[in-house]
């Protein structure tokens, strides 16, 4: 996770030390359960926690399950699947005029 926050500073801010070693050790729980070496993929596991851990309501266990069931999916943290293009967006002029 602190690797993970290092390349998006600002996102941890206000995290405790202790909330640190509790992410970081789930992100390295969910790599070592989805057998992940890549770097992108393990920087999406780690925002997908953190995610879910802004989110609150959720034990450290029910976020490693969340987390490890949506990346077997292909789910990106933003919600789409992998596979599928994203969304498409009116131009930024557009979306102004409404």
């Amino acid at each position: 996770m602190r690797d993970y926050l290092k390349i998006h500073s600002g996102l941890g801010n206000g995290l405790l030390p202790e909330e640190l070693d509790l992410l970081d050790a789930l992100v390295r729980r969910a790599v070592s359960e989805l057998r992940i070496t890549d770097l992108g993929d393990r920087n999406e596991v780690a925002a997908r926690i953190l995610s879910l851990y802004a989110i609150g309501g959720r034990s450290p266990d029910e976020i490693l399950e969340i987390t490890i069931r949506m990346q077997r999916q292909g789910v990106t943290p933003g919600g789409r699947r992998s596979e599928c293009p994203p969304p498409k967006r009116a131009p930024a002029a557009m979306r102004a005029r409404r």
